[in-house]
């Protein structure tokens, strides 16, 4: 007779916990922490990145936040992008605009809209405090396709 034990990983919190790529788990405020160039064929952003994009950054860009809205019942989902704590020349600490409309699907791909012009992603990470999206093509390279990633840190 064999027995199975069911491990329940009680050091994992909530907040690390992978979730549903839902329009509920994606609501609220994201603070951009990371942007990275993958290495090839590397679709998760899981390996040490080729290039560290967000070291280039000025300051002043790097606490950027991205604004999910779940939409109301007259209105679809909308998203605002948010200038941090450190504001550039001419921009204004802790503000919002709304650039346009957005949606997810289950299967991970998150459409932004603005302008009539879409920008297709796809979420390869989700938790309560963890988002990584990158663009849903990549760059063909001869050592295989290179994916561009941004993290973000769940603020509010």
């Amino acid at each position: 007779m064999m027995v199975i034990w069911g491990c329940n990983d009680d050091d994992q919190s909530p907040e690390q916990v992978n979730l549903l790529f839902t329009e509920d788990n994606l609501a609220g405020d994201w603070k951009r922490m990371a942007e990275f160039k993958g290495r090839p064929n590397d679709s998760l952003g899981l390996s040490e990145p080729t290039e560290d994009l967000f070291a280039q950054f000025e300051n002043c860009r790097k606490d950027d936040i991205i604004r999910y809205v779940k939409a109301t019942q007259q209105e679809g989902n909308t998203y605002f992008w948010g200038i941090g704590e450190v504001a550039c020349h001419n921009q204004i600490a802790n503000s919002f605009i709304e650039i346009g409309t957005w949606t997810i699907q289950e299967s991970g791909k998150l459409n932004r809209f603005y302008s009539d012009v879409g920008e297709p992603y796809i979420v390869v990470l989700l938790t309560g405090k963890q988002l990584r999206i990158r663009k849903e093509s990549g760059t063909k390279e001869p050592e295989g396709v290179i994916y561009e990633f941004t993290e973000y840190v769940r603020s509010k």
